[in-house]
């Protein structure tokens, strides 16, 4: 494979207080880009980057951001800020998520700065953060590249439509779950929501119907892809962005972006995220050996034939 293969990834680095019922953490390491780095490890590429941490950062942290083999050159550190922090409560089996504080700290105005040899990548992936940032981190790129992948949230779109809508206009690959694209669109069955959401921009759109797998419009095709069965769910945060990150991963290490693709893709991104579910915050992902996601991508595609 061509480690050359570049993907740029902006998303935020965070500590998450997270309440499941069963368990509660609180200031643990979190935030997109965690999540994007510790699954986009297991693919053979030159990645990057671009995000902000505070003064409470720990040195610890980012040196497991940098096992990842994780370019850091676009990290900045506010040392006269906090990082980023978010906390919620989960409730109904799962269902239902309830956002209890979001406190932007270092966040609040972050001007990305994307490194000058990473301003042509071949994949950018816009992790779930304030659209603004999206916004200002693709203005700094200087080549098309084969895909520019969006990952949002219901809080973005609710406060900064206007922004994010000029960054969904400009995006190749939307990927968000049906609640969302409910809010965006207004409409509740999916392949008109898809229609709807291609003609703002994206080629392809990816709507994550949770357990019962995740659906992909793009060409005039619609693939279905089911979700990894697991025993039980222990914790869904960062799932989204396992998800997206496989994609992204899997997409910059064969170098080519096409329906066909991104269902191999998606096969990626929901063994991953599978994987992400079993236990608290990021833990699950930090020793995941490759051939375990290998081995639930072909039970997955057992199920799909």
């Amino acid at each position: 494979m061509n480690k050359n293969n570049k993907l740029l990834i902006v998303a935020s680095l965070a500590y998450d207080g997270i309440d499941t019922g069963e368990i509660k953490v609180d200031r643990e390491l979190g935030g997109a880009g965690t999540y994007i780095c510790l699954s986009i490890k297991h693919f053979n590429l030159f990645s990057g980057i671009v995000s902000v941490v505070g003064n409470d950062f720990k040195e610890s942290d980012i040196r497991l951001l940098e096992s990842c083999g994780v370019n850091l050159d676009g990290l900045e550190i506010n040392l006269n800020k906090k990082t980023f922090y978010w906390r919620c409560v989960y409730r109904n089996n799962f269902n239902e998520r309830e956002t209890l504080e979001t406190v932007l700290n270092v966040m609040e105005d972050f001007k990305p700065l994307v490194p000058i040899d990473q301003r042509e990548p071949d994949i950018m992936l816009l992790g779930n953060l304030h659209p603004e940032i999206q916004l200002l981190a693709m203005n700094q790129i200087t080549n098309k590249p084969k895909a520019i992948i969006l990952d949002t949230i219901n809080f973005w779109i609710e406060k900064f439509w206007d922004t994010l809508e000029k960054v969904i206009s400009n995006v190749n690959i939307i990927s968000i779950n049906e609640e969302e694209s409910l809010l965006i669109t207004g409409e509740k069955d999916i392949e008109k929501a898809a229609n709807i959401l291609h003609k703002m921009g994206p080629k392809y759109v990816i709507i994550k119907k949770g357990e019962d797998g995740a659906v992909l419009f793009g060409e005039g095709k619609t693939y279905f892809a089911p979700a990894y069965k697991i025993d039980k769910v222990v914790d869904p945060t960062g799932a989204g962005d396992c998800f997206i990150a496989g994609i992204a991963g899997y997409l910059s290490e064969i170098n080519e972006v096409s329906f066909e693709s991104l269902k191999s893709a998606i096969y990626f991104g929901t063994s991953i995220a599978s994987f992400n579910l079993e236990m608290v915050g990021t833990r699950n992902l930090l020793n995941l050996p490759k051939n375990k996601i290998e081995e639930r991508i072909k039970i997955l595609k057992k199920e799909s034939e």
